[in-house]
């Protein structure tokens, strides 16, 4: 029974009662008695009116304090994410590493015909040593491929050639598999050893999942066997499967399975590729030219299920290609994919093989259509490297020609007075390179020293030297930047960062770079004005500067810094203004010892990062080379990463969310655009070069990616969401509400630049709301208020969470 009816019941019965009492007492009347004696005097009356109010009394004495309020830090306890997630980082590695094994074989290849159209391939296959039957793999497929002399391609021009057998006996105890295929089809009535050629065998077993958006195909063990047929090939590819292991997998497998090379032989590099990459037949990726020339068309062609009747005859005849391996690798990576270096890198594909691509013979319209626009589009910015403007450019010659129609080579033939092809494109990035097989970064070479450090001022003496002399180049016109930061407790991040700006400089009630103030602890050389720094000396390729740390002077003193990092950026431009790249060299110095120290074992080989970028400081200005601890002097744990949502810019945090796909800038974005829209699927939808975000150690040196050990790592601040605009049909309509700025720390910053990336990509509300609780539930997430409150407060989380760690 409710408390509602019980209430209803007991009002009842009291109103029944009294009217039961009143029954007792009622009788008929009698007759009137006497009068009674006077009664006595009557209640007083009510009280009259409140008065008028009197005038105010004096203010009464201050009372005793009341208790503290709660601090954040009683919020803020340790992660205990390791307790669960022990050995997470080493089992992200196995998943990949369970992919892409050679434990399946192919050996003893034998061909024979027997007429009429019978055709025989014999083969030993072996998975793990043990006999295994291709009728037990998830895919096997076989095709020939006939050589011309000078191509992989059928005359007149023909698809690829099927070869797999109609059926596949299997000796289970040799492991022998034999093919056998009969066709009354014309292709098929002859001996394919009568022909120049190779036959090609693919396959996989153990499908683990199609990527996204792609053509890949992940797989635990591909197949793989090549026989060449007739004469066999005599030529050797002009780019190198080493190459593209540089940023995918290794082994490398073109669609996740196909290998690039057989028996680690390079004169097999790509062959099992021309299977389908015939040099004369037509491409059907419209949308790579029309990705820089036409955007809209490129959505447009997109959204008809490749719908050619929308382009006029002469489009059509400007975007039709052929899908030799060249023209499909150079426009997919130049047009589409996020390639993150410059294709005039050719070096990177074609090492120590430039005099055999940059010839008078491939100075032709193909060659430069595959990675230029020919004229590219004004709205969406891409005419800056477009032919046209190029040629222009060079020379008004050029302005003239039907650029579809014309032999470059006619003019820019060997000798030529007018550039050949290798004098225009010489094959590699000259802001990296100052030849083909010498960076910049080699040849001069900055390194510090000597530091000292007296009374909160750090002196600091560095020089740069030509290693190899280069013509053109003087290291005394280098323009140096020098960074000091300070380690905070006794961690790998920084307390005051040198590209913070910490201190109102110029007195005037606000800190920041619109109204002046300069870095905390960057200095350029040179500047007269900056209030910390002071240049000694600066001649012959020598410097000595002083940077004035007496502003955080406590933190020295109290003992929260105990070692400095300081780094030089060494600026030196080009004949043609144009910065190069150069390694920025940095040294940790113990204030203790007045020594430097290695301090911190690196987590990540930056070898690595060279595979994909050959110059990691080109997402910002060339001199920021060769050192993660550099980058780590402005990706500091303390901000915010204000271009990628709910993420630090903390390289741990950053790095993670730009390699897991996730957008700049989303609110930026005009949704209603369909090429930008179509722009942000493409990025988003891109995976990993190697075929699997799990490969750790794509970046990190072995056994350096577990969950990170908060005692060497400080919490730090993630970004709130931003205002996504036409993505949906409204705002309200994306799923992911408005998120603030919180503190959170080290391993829900690292793990989650993966995982926050992901879940906000996919647009998963409940999933990023469960992983935002269970970090917190493991750790701590602080709303971090305001742009302008989030650094006190993280401030306070600090100096919290490192007391657990004296």
């Amino acid at each position: 029974m409710s408390e509602r009816n019980s209430l209803y019941l007991a009002v009842i019965a009291i109103i029944i009662a009294t009217i039961a009492i009143g029954m007792t007492f009622t009788k008929t009347a009698g007759p009137m008695g006497p009068a009674g004696a006077d009664g006595s005097d009557g209640a007083d009356g009510a009280t009259g009116a409140v008065g008028a109010v009197g005038p105010a009394g004096s203010a009464g004495a201050t009372g005793p304090a009341g208790p503290s309020g709660t601090s954040v830090t009683l919020a803020a306890e340790p992660e205990s994410c390791s307790v669960c997630h022990e050995g997470a980082g080493a089992d992200h590695q196995a998943s990949y590493d369970e992919l892409n094994q050679d434990s399946i074989t192919i050996t003893d290849m034998a061909y024979e015909y027997t007429a009429p159209s019978t055709h025989v391939v014999t083969f030993t296959l072996l998975k793990d040593g043990e006999p295994f039957d291709p009728a037990d793999a998830d895919r096997v497929r076989m095709y020939f491929v006939p050589w011309t002399g000078t191509a992989f391609q059928y005359e007149p021009a023909g698809d690829r050639l099927a070869l797999t057998g109609d059926t596949m006996a299997f000796d289970s105890i040799t492991g022998v598999v034999t093919s056998t295929l009969t066709s009354a089809e014309p292709e098929y009535a002859s001996s394919f050893d009568d022909r120049d050629g190779a036959i090609m065998w693919y396959g996989y077993d153990g499908a683990v999942a199609r990527m996204p958006n792609s053509r890949v195909q992940q797989a635990k063990y591909p197949i793989g066997a090549l026989l060449e047929t007739g004469d066999g090939i005599d030529e050797v590819s002009a780019a190198n499967n080493d190459g593209c292991e540089n940023c995918h997998s290794v082994p490398f497998l073109k669609h996740g399975y196909y290998y690039g090379q057989f028996d680690d032989d390079p004169t097999t590099d790509f062959i099992s590729c021309k299977a389908c990459h015939l040099e004369n037949a037509g491409g059907g990726h419209y949308e790579w030219q029309l990705l820089v020339d036409d955007p809209v068309k490129a959505v447009e062609w997109l959204g008809t299920d490749e719908d050619t009747s929308i382009f006029t005859a002469e489009q059509l005849a400007s975007l039709e290609y052929n899908m030799s391996l060249m023209n499909d690798v150079h426009m997919s990576h130049a047009m589409e994919f996020p390639y993150p270096q410059s294709m005039s890198n050719c070096i990177v594909c074609h090492e120590d093989k430039l005099d055999v691509i940059l010839t008078a013979e491939n100075f032709n319209v193909a060659t430069c259509k595959s990675c230029h626009p020919v004229t590219g589009s004004e709205e969406y910015g891409t005419t800056e490297n477009a032919l046209t403007t190029l040629l222009a450019s060079a020379s008004p010659i050029h302005e003239t020609m039907d650029i579809e129609a014309t032999d470059c080579a006619s003019c820019h033939g060997a000798g030529s007075a007018y550039g050949e092809f290798k004098d225009i494109h010489p094959g590699y990035d000259t802001m990296i390179y100052a030849a083909e097989d010498l960076k910049y970064s080699d040849a001069i070479v900055v390194t510090i020293d000597d530091v000292s450090v007296a009374n909160d001022l750090v002196n600091v003496k560095f020089s740069a030297t030509e290693a190899t002399e280069l013509a053109g180049f003087d290291v005394e016109d280098i323009a140096p930047t020098v960074l000091v930061g300070m380690y905070g407790w006794d961690t790998k991040d920084f307390i005051v960062g040198p590209h913070e700006r910490l201190t109102d400089d110029n007195n005037d009630g606000d800190i920041s770079k619109s109204s002046g103030d300069y870095r905390a602890a960057e200095y350029e050389v040179g500047d007269d004005d900056h209030p910390r720094g002071t240049t000694v000396s600066a001649a012959g390729g020598s410097w000595e500067v002083t940077i004035d740390l007496s502003t955080w002077g406590d933190l020295i003193t109290d003992g929260t810094v105990s070692r400095l990092e300081i780094a030089v950026l060494p600026e030196l431009k080009d004949a043609r203004a144009r910065v190069i790249a150069l390694d920025a060299p940095s040294r940790t110095f113990d204030l203790a010892t007045a020594d430097f120290v290695d301090f911190y074992s690196p987590i990540v080989d930056i070898d690595n990062c060279y595979n994909c970028h050959d110059a990691i400081g080109a997402p910002h200005t060339p001199e920021r080379g060769g050192s993660i601890v550099v980058c780590r002097m402005c990706h500091i744990t303390k901000s915010r990463g204000t271009h990628i949502e709910v993420q630090s810019r903390s390289l741990d945090s950053y790095v993670h969310a730009v390699h897991s796909m996730q957008a700049y800038d989303i609110g930026d974005i005009d949704f209603t655009d369909a090429v930008e829209e179509l722009h942000y699927d493409h990025h988003t939808g891109f995976p990993y070069p190697t075929h699997g975000i799990q490969n750790c150690e794509s970046c990190h040196i072995e056994g350096t990616y577990e969950v990170p050990d908060q005692s060497k790592s400080l919490p730090g601040a993630l970004s709130g969401t931003d205002t996504v605009v036409n993505r949906y049909d409204d705002v309200k309509d994306r799923n992911i509400g408005d998120i603030p700025i919180y503190i959170t720390g080290p391993a829900s910053r690292a793990c989650g630049g993966c995982h926050r990336a992901k879940l906000i990509t996919a647009d998963d509300a409940v999933g990023l709301a469960s992983f935002m609780q269970h970090t917190n539930m493991g750790g701590y997430l602080i709303d971090g208020g305001t742009e302008d409150d989030y650094p006190a407060i993280l401030g306070t989380v600090i100096d919290g969470i490192m007391t657990y760690f004296p």
